[in-house]
């Protein structure tokens, strides 16, 4: 009976906590909206590049640290050093080339830089202003910036450091995706072929803040699919949307793949009721009014065919996909009947939504789009390609035991 006592104890202890993270999620992001809610405007910047500098190295170590010590106890420490060199390693990689490429490289406007265009867009974004669809939608990420902007920092040392916070996070987050499915080897071996892959997808960007923390959000319910953690995915989806809308295409995803979870059909149900009235919430608090397809796409709808067959004639979107999708596709393919069955499904979902929002609703060139799918066939092909290694590398070890044993003898 006391084992029992204790025991339904500690479960009621457990779910206590793990109700905490979501709540405090929350709590966090109604903080961070605020900027955008109370259309806060940007004070001059007061902290010099020195500064800006040290809070960025700054905050890198503390991230960095804090995983490392997370790990560590999980993981050896030469494991755990590796893990974290790596997400913060891959992370300046890709910001490095987007910001030479992009923030500093050929502008897609006639009279301002790329640069100037996203100030400008943040500005409107935290103003909640209708001149900036689909972006204002979108002000989770524009709303942390500004945050960063009122304690003193200029837009692009707040843009860099939020890059920087969210990359590393991102990193981290496809290791633990990984590790679902596959050993160490395997997990970082997802993280390298990820960073192989992302800077393709800033091609036809201007530096929208909007990607490095929409595709946290995806990955993040890639876990907790998988974990059936239903509370953090359903945070995760709803606060996710207000970075990018797309997560909450996810919710289909839970309603055809999870019926056999424990009450599936409550889950179901509020997962469905709760994205709908977000999804439409938000953009009654930027448009104050009724909706239609050019505010949702920027395209008016007389013309929503002409965007289609644009898209689908469009000679620039094969060569970024075949560099992203198509580049892991053969893994998964030559592994089908070994790999698990949710990255199977994740992929079967994703491809035809993701392929028809950018056909309908964005442009299919833009191969940020397809990130999510990318981080799912990285895993996959993480899982085919870590076996072999995993093996070779066991034989090795074997091999030079019994060689150090006949040495010794």
């Amino acid at each position: 009976m006391l084992k029992i006592a204790v025991h339904k104890k500690e479960s009621t202890g457990e779910r206590d906590r793990k109700l905490m993270i979501p709540i405090l999620v929350w709590g966090l992001a109604v903080i961070v909206i605020i900027p955008a809610v109370c259309r806060w405007t940007a004070p001059p910047p007061s902290a010099g590049k020195f500064v800006g500098y040290f809070v960025l190295a700054a905050s890198s170590a503390a991230i960095c640290y804090y995983l490392y010590r997370r790990e560590s106890l999980h993981l050896s420490r030469h494991q755990s050093i590796v893990l974290v060199f790596l997400a913060f390693l891959l992370t300046c990689i890709a910001n490095h080339i987007h910001g030479v490429n992009v923030d500093h490289g050929m502008s897609y406007f006639d009279k301002q830089s790329n640069v100037a265009w996203q100030e400008t867009t943040n500005d409107l974004v935290i103003q909640r202003s209708s001149s900036a669809l689909p972006h204002s939608y979108r002000f989770l990420p524009n709303s942390i910036v500004r945050w960063m902007q009122m304690s003193g920092l200029a837009y692009e040392q707040a843009r860099d450091l939020y890059r920087l916070i969210f990359g590393i996070l991102l990193f981290y987050a496809i290791y633990k995706y990984a590790r679902l499915y596959t050993n160490y080897l395997g997990a970082v071996i997802a993280m390298l072929l990820v960073g192989v892959a992302y800077p393709v997808s800033f091609e036809w960007s201007a530096g929208q803040l909007t990607d490095p923390l929409s595709h946290l959000s995806f990955v993040l319910a890639f876990i907790f699919l998988e974990t059936e953690d239903f509370a953090l995915l359903l945070t995760t989806l709803l606060v996710g949307s207000l970075a990018k809308e797309t997560v909450l295409a996810m919710t289909g995803y839970y309603v055809l793949f999870c019926r056999k979870e424990r009450s599936y059909v409550r889950k179901a149900i509020t997962l469905c009721l709760a994205s709908t009235i977000m999804y439409i919430g938000v953009r009654l608090l930027v448009l104050k009014g009724g909706m239609h397809y050019g505010q949702v796409s920027g395209v008016p709808v007389e013309q929503a065919w002409s965007h289609v067959l644009f898209n689908l004639r469009d000679p620039r979107w094969p060569r970024g996909f075949l560099l992203t999708v198509g580049a892991f596709a053969p893994f998964l393919a030559l592994a089908w009947k070994e790999t698990p069955r949710s990255l199977k499904h994740q992929v079967l979902f994703l491809f035809p939504v993701l392929f028809l929002s950018g056909i309908f609703f964005s442009f299919l060139r833009e191969m940020r789009n397809f990130m999510p799918l990318v981080f799912v066939l990285a895993v996959a092909a993480a899982c085919y390609l870590s076996g072999p290694l995993t093996e070779q590398f066991d034989t090795v070890r074997i091999a030079d035991g019994r060689r150090g044993s006949e040495q010794l003898v």
